[in-house]
C-alpha cells in the first residue's frame, strides 16, 4: 500500500493543509453554515409565531458552532476574523 503526499486533506470535518493556511478551512465552514441557515429559513426564521430569544438560541447553537467547529487550533489574522464577522453580521 502506498502513502500519497497531498496539500490538504479533510480531517474529522477540517480541512487541514500543508502550509497551515486556514482560508480554506474557514471558507468550508462559513459553507456550511450557511447551509444550514438557509434550510432553517422556512421553518424557523420566516415563521413569526416564533420567539426572538428562541431563534437566537437556535442560532447559536446550530450556526455558531458549525461556523467555528475546530476554531480552538486556527491562528487567525485580521482577513480571518474580517471573514468571520462578516458572515455574523450578514
Amino acid at each position: 500500500m502506498t502513502i500519497k503526499d497531498v496539500d490538504k486533506f479533510c480531517y474529522l470535518g477540517s480541512t487541514l493543509s500543508s502550509n497551515a493556511v486556514i482560508d480554506d478551512n474557514i471558507s468550508a465552514r462559513r459553507s456550511k453554515a450557511s447551509s444550514a441557515f438557509g434550510r432553517l429559513s422556512k421553518r424557523l426564521w420566516n415563521d413569526h409565531g416564533i420567539r426572538l430569544d428562541t431563534k437566537v438560541a437556535v442560532y447559536k447553537a446550530v450556526i455558531l458552532t458549525t461556523v467555528l467547529y475546530g476554531c480552538e487550533s486556527w491562528v487567525l489574522y485580521r482577513r480571518h476574523v474580517v471573514k468571520l464577522d462578516q458572515f455574523h453580521m450578514r
